[in-house]
């Protein structure tokens, strides 16, 4: 009689479905610093035409003289966060706070191309890289595990002091009211 069924649909009908999300969504309080955050973002990018895949990549090598002695490869993940996939120093040039003028460089250059986030993710041993990344400013925004490489950090970079705003609001922990 009334016999439930599931189906996968091209689109969902309308006008229902904005009726359904209305409902669903009717006990949720809007947030004028993210409705601020959004329309921020939106404006710096409305300057930039998305680029995707390896044309989008971004290499950074450290030189000394003519030797390559580290680098940084990010690539977009969509179209408003840059996620850094792998970074590397040489043994000897380690401790020389090359990495983090790498990882400084991987900031600026997602500022003048209007992403919203950077992304990371460390073996969660990986101690240097972790406190060198939390120093520029990235917090720890997940955990997980691989089976390639065991337990992760998950390391995220909000771009735009209003976004990092919004970070801190959503995340700042439950205090008990004092009398």
């Amino acid at each position: 009689m009334n016999e439930l069924t599931l189906r996968t649909v091209g689109q969902f009908p309308e006008p229902a479905f904005s009726a359904l999300v209305a409902e669903a969504f009717a006990d949720y309080e809007p947030s004028p610093l993210l409705t601020r955050v959004l329309e921020h973002e939106s404006a710096a990018r409305s300057g930039h035409r998305p680029v995707s895949g390896e044309a989008a990549a971004l290499r950074i090598a450290a030189f000394r003289s003519e030797a390559l002695i580290g680098w940084t490869y990010a690539r977009p993940d969509g179209v408003q966060h840059l996620h850094m996939i792998n970074s590397g120093v040489a043994l000897a040039e380690r401790r020389k706070g090359i990495y983090s003028q790498l990882v400084q460089q991987t900031i600026d250059h997602a500022k003048s191309h209007a992403y919203v986030s950077i992304v990371s993710r460390h073996a969660a041993s990986n101690n240097a890289v972790i406190v060198a990344k939390l120093k520029l400013g990235f917090h720890v925004s997940g955990f997980e595990y691989s089976e390639v490489y065991g337990p992760l950090v998950r390391l995220t970079y909000l771009v735009s002091d209003l976004r990092r705003t919004l970070h801190q609001a959503r995340s700042a922990p439950i205090r008990r009211i004092t009398p």
